[in-house]
Order: structure tokens, then sequence, then C-alpha cells
């Protein structure tokens, strides 16, 4: 199964897809470091453990987990010290791929959720496994299964389900991976401390591909 969610910066038409996929043999492990961590922040931080970690609002000091508002250097650390966990596990498979387009923000996302869908049918036809796709969304999105039409991907049969992120710990994680990577493309001045986060934390995965 593979975990899908985006990010990007819709005034400047960048719109990018991370997707994070696991064997069924590994992700018991992987969830059960990522749950070992949030437990300490709980203790720590006093962040909840079922607390949604959704990076736009998170990072941007939105939300008050557990009713008290960490300070935003406690947020960047506990961002980082996430995608440091991601990263421990470098058998993960984590595949971004994102597009520009200026004037219309919508067409970029659908090239990169398109350029997403290629990429990974590539990937699954070199191990020779088909696979399900979750991305996070309510149901209402349309664009996911007429892009996987347009595709047809050989090794992806199924349009991927919609599921909110807060039912789920891996829609994070690709969420918190899609923002590291949206900032090691954008480069946000406000944003400077997390430009290399994504090479710093996650150095086994591939570079953002352009779709």
């Amino acid at each position: 199964m593979w975990y899908v969610d985006d990010s990007g910066i819709p005034k400047t038409g960048l719109a990018l897809y991370t997707a994070i996929g696991a064997s069924p043999v590994l992700a018991p492990e992987v969830l059960a470091d990522w749950q070992n961590m949030r437990r300490r922040w709980n203790h720590e931080h006093s962040v909840p453990v079922g607390f949604e970690l959704h990076a736009t609002d998170f990072l941007g000091g939105r939300g008050r987990p557990g009713g008290l508002n960490p300070r935003k250097i406690e947020r960047y650390r506990m961002a980082q010290e996430a995608l440091s966990v991601i990263g421990s596990w470098p058998s993960l498979d984590i595949v971004t791929v994102y597009a520009e387009e200026p004037s219309h923000w919508g067409t970029a996302k659908r090239r990169a959720y398109e350029g997403l869908l290629r990429r990974l049918d590539r990937r699954l036809a070199e191990i020779g496994e088909p696979a399900g796709l979750i991305v996070d969304g309510d149901g209402t999105e349309g664009l996911y299964e007429e892009v996987h039409r347009l595709v047809n991907p050989r090794w992806i049969p199924l349009p991927a389900a919609q599921a909110p992120a807060d039912t789920s710990e891996w829609l994070q994680m690709a969420d918190l991976v899609a923002h590291a990577a949206c900032q090691s493309i954008a480069r946000q001045e406000a944003k400077r401390m997390m430009w290399g986060w994504f090479g710093r934390y996650l150095p086994k995965a591939p570079a953002p591909e352009r779709s």
C-alpha cells in the first residue's frame, strides 16, 4: 500500500505529491517507531498521541495540541524528529513528483498527480507487484479518478481511495515529507530553516522529480 498527500504553493503555481510505501512485513515496525515517538511527544511536550500532525498548521503555529501552544522552535524540532524517524527506515519507498504552472495551480496539481501515478507504476513494474493507493481526502475530489482513467496504470488497478489524514498516521507521514519536499524546491525565505530538511533527514529518498 502507498500513502499519498500533496503540498504546494498556489500563488506561485507549485504543486507536488509525495507517496510513501512500505511492505506488509516492514510496516508494523515503522508504525511502532512512529507511535513511540508520539508517546514521547505526549510526555515531553504534552502533544496528545491522537493529535493530527498536519505540517502546514503545526509548523505555522496553528492549533493547540492538548490545549497548549508549543513554541515555534519546539514544533520545528518535533517535525525534524519525525522526519528523522521516517528517514531511519531506508527501505521505505518515498516518491515525490512536482509540477509548476504559475497561471493555474489546478493544472500543476493535475500534472503532478499524473506524474506520480506514472512514476509509481514504473516502480511497481520493477518489483512486479501491484499496489493500492490511499490519498488524504474526504471523498469529494474527482481529480484522482479522472487522472487514473487517463494514465490507466497497469500495476495500480484502482483509483486512489480517499481517507482523512487524521485517521492515518501514514498519511500524516506523507504530509510531512511532502511539506519538506516543497520547501526543498520553493525555498521560501520565511521558511529558510526547512530548505535542507528533505535532503538531511531523508538521504535515501530520491530527489523530487519534475513532471
